[in-house]
């Protein structure tokens, strides 16, 4: 069984064959760029949580939300299965709370990879709720606060970049970042991350 609560064994998950074609099945993405961009969404959507996390009226707008989210990561056998029952609805309202303004963010992200604006933002929302119900059954077993979810929501974000830099070679998403700079030498998926969402915050 599938830690969902473990980021990295989370997304060590998006390499199987079986998590890429239910996860293609949902969005129609290609699986040749499928994972990676599965696995840039995750730090970058936790990122922008744990930055809306920073006030006090994010902290509990953050921590009221998940309230909606229980159950759904919680003892299931496998990744699929929660692909498989994804509301990509739900995902959208997720990202544009998250983001201010998911459209940039979209926009971005399809310009520096060249993938489809509508295969970035499907795969966004498919994602987001997952993220959610990992955080939300992550505060409902360790009994956080509003602030305990803030500091899980950073530490979750911090594990996750930590875990696509080590574990993912992403580099080749980015092809149609200026110059010849590679996201390696400008900071590596940080630095990626930082760009498409320093202007939202």
């Amino acid at each position: 069984m599938v830690q969902i609560n473990d980021i990295s064994e989370m997304m060590g998950e998006l390499n199987k064959e079986s998590s890429i074609q239910a996860l293609g099945s949902k969005t129609g993405v290609d699986a040749s760029i499928l994972p990676k961009l599965a696995v840039v969404a995750i730090p970058l959507i936790l990122r922008a949580l744990s930055k809306n996390a920073e006030s006090k009226a994010g902290k509990d707008s953050l921590s009221d939300a998940l309230e909606k989210h229980k159950g759904q990561t919680k003892d299931v056998s496998s990744i699929e299965d929660v692909f498989k029952k994804v509301d990509t609805d739900d995902g959208d309202k997720i990202l544009d709370h998250a983001f201010g303004d998911k459209d940039k963010v979209v926009d971005q992200i399809a310009a520096q990879t060249g993938i489809s604006k509508s295969e970035v933002a499907t795969v966004l929302a498919s994602m987001a709720p997952m993220i959610l119900g990992m955080l939300a059954d992550k505060k409902d077993a360790d009994g956080l606060d509003a602030d305990g979810v803030a500091k899980q929501t950073d530490i979750f974000s911090k594990q996750a970049e930590e875990t696509a830099t080590s574990n993912f070679d992403i580099t080749d998403l980015f092809p149609k970042q200026s110059g010849t700079t590679t996201p390696s030498a400008t900071g590596g998926l940080g630095g990626i991350l930082g760009s498409i969402l320093g202007n939202l915050f």
